[in-house]
């Protein structure tokens, strides 16, 4: 059996015995053609290179004569000593390539001309036989010997002017002989580079045609089979896992489509299994959500839904496969839109959050709105979103009753009690009849509490017409530092009596605001209380602003005892305290009217703080320069909905 591993090597090893035999021939060939240019470059060029060598230094050395002229006279002996220092290393070098040119003969007739240049310039022939007793070379000597006489010197001039001729004229044949060789031989050459270009085409063309064929047929016994485990594969991603895959070859590819069968099969029974379970897990949810007196329901990525109960879909029209766009309350799809991007679980503002829907019956019922994102807890991916909208119909009612509760008790209450508080206050002026110490002080510690009890009440009544829409803001342009100093100056004595440095910081140039200036003086009046009474003698309160795009927040930070960061989202609520044992509370109420006013200003107000390094309370009121609303604007808050009129 050949594996799948067995065919790659074949294959490739095809290939790469390819590339061999055509990089061997290729290197032959260079090789012969190699073997051609050291032929021409150094058997004839050599000799062109030697004639041409002798040819100038026979030129040199009849120069280096001349200044010992020709008149018979002996030369001088400087004369002398000049002509040997130049002519010996013409004559060395005539020497050196003669004998060079006598080992170098590849030329008919070249041997010839050797011969007799050996003999007209050493006297004696190729084979070491002296032909004559004159010879150029010995000439030259003697013209450059100290001891010649003149008869000597005129016969070695002789021989040099017969023989210096001779042996030029044999140096240029050989010059020519082997010049007049190199042009056939250049042609030759030029044919067989020539003649390799094409055998390297034909090698490379072989070379190719049988990589290509090797290819092909490797290729396809390799991807045959799997181009149809591919088709299986696609099968199965379009659901159809009775697939059986069918392969022929006896490979590693034989047992990869046994073990896809086999994981097909799993698979299938995976299915049986989990689509069971998954129809017990959607009855059991179905009606689990049914049960339940909330609407509820499950709402995938692309904004349809996919779950939901009775309730859902009889009162909000929530049907499974009803797209949340088309929801005749739009304020599901924003909530919806905005759990989607923001990934995290919706936050109602409390009750003005509800949505008031008639049943069957035609009873009017509240629902508050909350949703909840489903992710992925590996990557945080976005499963889809539950949205929940809870039945707070009996909830509201009975805070409608108990705030109804309070204001009739705070109004019951008021008028007694500002009896008392008037009776106190004339016994403590002493206009019927005098008090000793401890009436005094028993009266004093009354009158402190009728005032509290006072304060209360009238909060009470504050947060009760706030609520029930009774309170009409009239809206004008204040300056921001004008507000900041006014509420201020209440409270500076306060502060410089505990030692607690305050810091006004409130340029003059912020913007105005546009406020009810008698309720805002409430909020500035709180806060700074609270800062007061919960900061520690040496400590630090700063007031500033921050200018914003359409507002104008208002921040006022304390050095005081903080809050505690799982209580810091309840500080608004109404009659919620932090419990300090060394740090007088009120009666909670203070923070929730702040919260309602800031709101009936169409702004927000948020604290953020650290248990025993401070808190930060900032809010925000609107721009008089950005605002449409007209000076003298009287703007009547109810619940959730502010109406101009």
């Amino acid at each position: 059996m050949i594996g799948l591993r067995q065919k790659l090597v074949l294959g490739f090893g095809g290939l790469l015995a390819i590339l061999l035999i055509v990089s061997a021939l290729g290197v032959e060939v260079l090789t012969q053609y190699r073997a051609k240019l050291d032929k021409f470059y150094y058997e004839n060029w050599r000799s062109v290179v030697y004639g041409q060598n002798m040819v100038e230094a026979l030129d040199r050395l009849n120069t280096a004569l001349k200044p010992l002229g020709n008149n018979g006279a002996l030369p001088s002996s400087a004369d002398l000593s000049a002509a040997r220092a130049a002519a010996g290393a013409a004559i060395s070098e005539f020497d050196t390539n003669c004998v060079d040119e006598d080992h170098n003969i590849t030329l008919d007739g070249e041997g010839d001309i050797a011969n007799r240049l050996t003999q007209d310039w050493f006297g004696h022939d190729l084979n070491g036989k002296f032909a004559s007793s004159q010879n150029a070379r010995g000439a030259y000597l003697k013209l450059l010997s100290d001891n010649a006489s003149a008869e000597e010197r005129a016969s070695a001039r002789a021989v040099v002017g017969q023989l210096s001729p001779l042996a030029r004229a044999e140096a240029q044949r050989v010059i020519s002989l082997n010049f007049d060789n190199m042009k056939p031989m250049t042609g030759q050459v030029q044919g067989m580079a020539n003649g390799a270009v094409r055998l390297m085409i034909l090698l490379a063309a072989t070379g190719v045609g049988m990589a290509i064929i090797f290819t092909v047929l490797v290729t396809r016994s390799i991807l045959r089979p799997l181009s149809t485990l591919t088709k299986s594969f696609r099968e199965i991603e379009q659901g159809n896992l009775d697939l059986v895959v069918q392969v022929k070859s006896r490979d590693e590819l034989r047992q990869l489509a046994e073990a896809f069968n086999s994981m097909a099969a799993k698979l299938r029974e995976f299915r049986r299994t989990d689509r069971a379970k998954l129809v017990r897990t959607q009855r059991t949810t179905q009606l689990a959500v049914n049960s339940l007196p909330d609407a509820i329901a499950i709402i995938n990525p692309e904004g349809v839904v996919e779950l939901c109960n009775d309730t859902a879909q009889r009162l909000f029209q929530l049907a499974p496969g009803t797209s949340i766009s088309t929801i005749r309350e739009h304020r599901l799809g924003d909530l919806y839109r905005e759990v989607v991007h923001e990934q995290r679980p919706s936050k109602s503002r409390g009750y003005e959050d509800a949505i008031e829907v008639y049943d069957q019956s035609g009873q009017l019922k509240h629902f508050l709105p909350h949703a909840i994102p489903i992710l992925d807890g590996a990557d945080k991916h976005l499963l889809g979103v539950t949205l929940v909208l809870g039945d707070v119909t009996n909830l509201r009612q009975l805070d409608e009753m108990k705030s109804g509760l309070l204001s009739v008790v705070s109004h019951e209450l008021k008028t007694p009690l500002t009896s008392i508080r008037m009776a106190a206050h004339l016994l403590l002026e002493e206009r019927i009849g005098s008090l000793n110490k401890k009436q005094m002080e028993l009266l004093i510690a009354a009158r402190d509490d009728a005032d509290r009890l006072q304060t209360i009440i009238e909060d009470l009544l504050d947060i009760g017409r706030l609520q029930s829409g009774k309170v009409i803001l009239d809206l004008k342009p204040h300056s921001s530092d004008r507000l900041v100093n006014e509420a201020v100056a209440r409270l500076e004595a306060g502060f410089h009596d505990r030692g607690i440095h305050l810091d006004v910081d409130v340029p003059a140039e912020t913007p105005d605001v546009l406020v009810d200036a008698s309720r805002v003086d409430h909020v500035f009046s709180n806060l700074l209380e609270n800062a007061l009474k919960f900061t520690n003698p040496g400590g630090t309160v700063r007031i500033y602003t921050e200018t914003e795009d359409d507002v104008v927040r208002f921040v006022i930070e304390d050095t005081g005892i903080g809050i505690p960061a799982e209580l810091q989202a309840r500080v608004f609520e109404r009659f919620f305290r932090v419990a300090r044992p060394d740090h007088p509370s009120g009666a909670g109420l203070g923070l929730a009217i702040a919260k309602e006013i800031v709101e009936a200003h169409h702004g927000s107000i948020s604290v953020q703080s650290t248990d025993g390094q401070g808190s930060r309370f900032s809010f925000t009121l609107m721009r008089a320069d950005r605002q449409p609303a007209s000076a003298g604007e009287e703007v009547e808050y109810a619940t959730g909905i502010h109406s101009r009129h």
